[in-house]
């Protein structure tokens, strides 16, 4: 404790307490009566003798009392505070991890739980003049509670924050921090004016396993990190594929790989349900997780090194179903011990193949051919923009599953799948300038459906068209200047881009391009593909809406349901898929499902549970904060509340003896 005022506090003490016992030392003058009685002559006595100068002082409660009252005044002026560590920062940011890992189970409760605690007693320590905001974040970020001194609000609004399945990502929510902090944007409903608001600190209430940590920079304020949670083991599903033979589409086969995070060997069982009903089981033995490494290697080598395991099942089924895979297992986090993939019945694709050049048409014809069921139209770009609405379209939909472009720049796309080989879409964003060449690959991305398994280390590529792409489109094939191979999703359509013409290049006398056109079959065409249908949490599911259907019903894991109109629409696209599990859709009949939709978590940062022992965000240490700090506060009103409170009680003792 300490005192602001201090000199004031011993000027105050030393007058009037001083002055208090000069009165108890004073003899008063009295003059003589003539009085009836002498009832009231021995306590006359006492107060002679009390008044009587230079005598030793006698006990007396109201002295005692009033030399309370006294000291508590003088104590008050002194204006005491409080001795903890002050934190000088008033406007603060509270960024609040409610990822996948926040589900991890902990001794107490989850680990969103202790985030909740940790944060709660943050702000009941705030001081009366600080002012917070709270920001969720998970794969978005999102603002909960503008800027606010309201500690009220600010407790009723981290009660309500409720973890997801969805990957933990900081760089939104560090972008929101200081937007809003720096003035940038207005808050609604904020209890003070933002524009009073100086640069905000910001508080970080995580388990500190961010996928994105590296990427990012604080740019404003100081960012502190308090670390939640302890539970390591865990065991999770990282990776799952079902495939159907190409010869015999009713056979499939189900791969998976299963990763060990925890620090000690573990072995469980593996179950493997279609449509609810057990088909095999398995067992696994996983060894225990490498230890992370130090900080100084964890640029060079992974933070901890996972023992695996990889199944393979093969069962038959031609009709429609739900393949569920589980480990049997009780650990830290529940959401990647299962994977769902829902598949879709082996159906006949039809594709339209567009081009006027044989040896282009000779490799896509044996390519296509290659997937059973699969029927292929040709027709000449000129013949593709004459021909009539009827033979293209059905409903306002292509009447093919896919249509193949070579070399022919078109702004004919009705809804649809398409991919252009050397060519490029009339749509808006899109465009080429000029032509690329002597240039390398130096990336691409094996994680997305379309490029599994496509290796392009032996692939040469002469030259390619710049393309001019817009910030949503996805690009799976790098050059050193420019995107070759890109996808562009929009509402009702979805067009693949390769940025070359198949006869610049050696890929189409390759195995990498049979395996590339059957990614390409199995997941374009709506329906057409079993990978289509399953999603990671957030991620925006679609699906084909059926001619006349005006209304959508999607019944989510946790047993509700959201009801939405689509109207004209052409594909419904749904964004509320952040928890892991089964997504059901149906239109206008209440009885009947249309599509199942698979969401699945599949991230190893996540499933990794473990705390991380110490943040860095870019090539800053983020300093750790190991017990929540309290505020100055003030003791002064403490201190005339005492003074008020021992008035009433000298108030009360003086009148009874008055009266007696």
């Amino acid at each position: 404790m300490t005192f602001l005022s201090l000199p004031t506090l011993i000027l105050a003490a030393a007058l009037s307490i001083p002055a208090l016992l000069l009165l108890y030392f004073l003899k008063l003058r009295r003059q003589e009566r003539i009085i009836s009685s002498t009832l009231l002559w021995r306590r006359a006595v006492q107060d002679l003798q009390v008044n009587a100068p230079f005598q030793r002082l006698r006990r007396n409660l109201l002295l005692f009392l009033q030399l309370i009252v006294l000291c508590s005044a003088a104590f008050a002026l002194g204006e005491p505070v409080s001795r903890f560590f002050a934190r000088r920062d008033r406007t603060l940011v509270l960024l609040v991890d409610q990822s996948a890992s926040m589900k991890s189970r902990e001794a107490d409760g989850t680990r969103l739980d202790d985030v909740r605690r940790q944060a709660g007693t943050f702000v009941r320590n705030m001081a009366d003049s600080d002012r917070a905001m709270i920001i969720t974040f998970a794969g978005r970020a999102s603002v909960v509670c503008p800027f606010t001194s309201d500690r009220r609000q600010l407790l009723r609004q981290l009660d309500a924050i409720e973890a997801t399945d969805s990957p933990s990502r900081i760089g939104e929510a560090l972008q929101l921090a200081v937007a809003y902090s720096s003035k940038i944007v207005d808050v609604p409903g904020a209890t003070t004016p933002l524009a009073a608001a100086p640069t905000a600190n910001i508080e970080l209430f995580s388990d500190g396993r961010l996928a994105d940590a590296e990427e990012q920079v604080v740019q404003r304020g100081q960012l502190r990190f308090y670390p939640a949670g302890r539970a390591a083991d865990n065991v999770g599903i990282v990776a799952i594929d079902v495939r159907r033979n190409y010869e015999n589409p009713g056979q499939l086969s189900v791969f998976a790989r299963m990763e060990n995070f925890g620090p000690a060997a573990v072995t469980s069982d593996v179950e493997l349900k279609l449509d609810g009903r057990t088909l095999s089981v398995k067992e696994i033995t996983l060894d225990a997780a490498a230890p992370e490494k130090p900080a100084a290697t964890q640029a060079a080598q992974p933070t901890s090194t996972p023992a695996s395991q990889s199944l393979a099942f093969e069962l038959t089924h031609e009709a429609a179903g739900l393949i569920e895979l589980r480990i049997v297992r009780d650990d830290a986090l529940a959401a990647d011990n299962v994977a769902y993939v829902p598949i879709a019945p082996p159906r006949p694709l039809s594709v339209l193949g567009v081009s006027d050049r044989d040896p282009v048409r000779w490799f896509l014809e044996r390519a296509v051919r290659g997937v059973a069921g699969t029927s292929l139209t040709w027709m000449t770009p000129a013949e593709y923009e004459s021909a009539p609405e009827s033979k293209l379209t059905d409903g306002g939909r292509s009447k093919f599953d896919l249509v193949l472009l070579d070399r022919h720049d078109t702004a004919r796309l009705p809804s649809g799948n398409y991919v252009f080989f050397g060519g490029v879409p009339k749509i808006e964003g899109v465009s080429a300038s000029g032509e690329t060449d002597q240039e390398n690959v130096v990336y691409w991305d094996e994680t997305h459906p379309l490029m599994r398994y496509v290796l392009l280390d032996g692939v040469h590529i002469a030259k390619w068209r710049t393309l001019n792409l817009p910030r949503q489109s996805t690009r799976l094939v790098e050059g050193e200047t420019s995107p070759i191979v890109a996808l562009l999703a929009e509402p009702g359509r979805q067009s693949l881009l390769l940025a070359f013409d198949l006869l610049d290049s050696n890929f189409p006398i390759r195995l990498p391009f049979v395996v590339f056109m059957q990614n390409v079959l199995r997941t374009l065409p709506a329906g057409g593909g079993d990978l289509a249908r399953m999603l990671r949490p957030g991620e925006t599911l679609t699906c084909p809406v059926p001619r006349e259907a005006s209304e959508a019903t999607i019944l989510r894991p946790d047993g509700r349901s959201d009801r939405v109109r689509v109207g004209e629409q052409i594909v419904l696209t749904y964004g509320r898929t952040h928890e892991v599990g089964v997504y059901r859709v149906r239109f206008d009949d209440p009885q009947r499902f249309t599509a199942q939709y698979g969401v699945n978590l599949l991230d190893r940062v996540e499933s990794r549970v473990a705390p991380a022992e110490r943040l860095s965000i870019g090539s800053q240490e983020v300093a750790e904060v190991s017990g929540l700090e309290r505020i100055n506060q003030a003791l002064w009103p403490y201190a005339v509340g005492l003074c008020l409170l021992v008035l009433v009680v000298e108030w009360w003792i003086y009148n009874r003896r008055v009266m007696i």
